[in-house]
């Protein structure tokens, strides 16, 4: 779904408050019949407030008081989300549906995104490891040096021979 800003829902809701139909603002603005109904829903219902603020992060509890009265109320998932200034057309139906399905722990926020690789633990060393690897790190060293060497050495020889 594409996404608005807020000042152009705005002026396609005073534009349909003043008197256009919901088509032609649709055409102008070229945006979806559905954004423009909802966002006219949205503003009738909270003033700007329902255009511009967003919540997120509903705590479980939260979830369950919306679900709660919607079941109480006889309202539909989109009616529901409207009086709660809930945005997404779909939230609350995907709210309901994982409470079906999981009862309370599937209206628990769930977490995005790869799970943290957890570094592998490193176990402590005796003074033999530390000493072999030491060696092995030198060694390395002394061969690098000893590259390094030959390829200066190399440089001078060919400036010498080119000079």
């Amino acid at each position: 779904m594409t996404k608005y800003r807020i000042e152009e829902r705005l002026a396609a809701v005073q534009a349909v408050e003043a008197g256009e139909s919901i088509a032609s603002v649709s055409r102008r603005y070229k945006m979806s019949w559905q954004v423009i109904s909802q966002s006219l829903r949205q503003y009738q219902e909270h003033g700007k407030e329902g255009l511009t603020s967003h919540a997120y992060n509903w705590t479980v509890e939260q979830k369950y008081k919306v679900l709660e009265y919607m079941h109480e109320n006889d309202l539909s998932c989109g009616e529901a989300g409207m009086q709660f200034g809930i945005s997404g057309s779909s939230t609350v139906w995907q709210w309901e549906q994982r409470y079906l399905k999981y009862g309370i722990e599937g209206l628990e926020s769930k977490k995005k995104g790869r799970k943290p690789k957890a570094p592998k633990p490193k176990l402590p060393k005796n003074r033999e490891e530390e000493l072999l690897e030491e060696n092995l790190y030198l060694r390395a060293e002394n061969e690098y040096l000893k590259k390094l060497n030959a390829l200066v050495a190399e440089r001078e020889k060919r400036e010498r021979g080119n000079g």
